[in-house]
């Protein structure tokens, strides 16, 4: 197994801001600590956050957040990216559309996915299918997850994208 971490939009404005969820906070201890382990293991991490501009497709149906430049689009300070960690923007749900992440991914021989962030039913769980169908294997940190609208994903991500879920106290036995 050659893992990567990705962590998806744990951002200011999904933790604390205009899209922020009572459960969303509750995700960043067991962030910080798949980060601890990760950095540890010298595996690369990989944060891959919404940087909308006006007009991208998403701000009509959730209103403005994470805007390009903002201090609502910057990564939560408890957890913030270190200079060897890759930082992608994206302008739409899932961490592969139209990035450089499965290029990244691939370069550095990565075959598995370790994804945390928010929302599990929304931005993770396209990202978790976009990994599905290029041919990663599928972790998700289950501590390190919040739902906004699903709150049964679980069940969905084992079925289709035979995805392994798991809390953050795991991760090392597991990699």
């Amino acid at each position: 197994m050659r893992p990567a971490l990705i962590i998806i939009d744990m951002l200011n404005d999904f933790i604390s801001g205009t899209l922020k969820t009572e459960e969303a906070i509750s995700t960043v201890k067991p962030t910080k600590k798949a980060i601890d382990v990760f950095r540890r293991r010298k595996y690369p991490i990989f944060y891959v956050n919404d940087s909308h501009y006006n007009n991208d497709f998403e701000i009509p149906l959730w209103g403005p957040h994470a805007m390009k430049g903002t201090d609502g689009a910057k990564v939560y300070e408890e957890i913030k990216p270190e200079k060897d960690d890759f930082v992608l923007e994206k302008h739409a749900y899932s961490a592969f559309f139209q990035t450089p992440l499965d290029y990244l991914l691939r370069t550095n021989g990565i075959d598995t996915v370790f994804l945390a962030g928010l929302d599990a039913d929304i931005c993770v769980r396209h990202t978790a299918a976009d990994a599905f169908f290029r041919g990663y294997k599928i972790y998700v940190i289950k501590d390190a997850v919040a739902a906004r609208i699903d709150k049964n994903w679980e069940i969905y991500y084992k079925k289709v994208y035979n995805a392994n879920i798991v809390y953050s106290e795991e991760l090392e036995k597991i990699i």
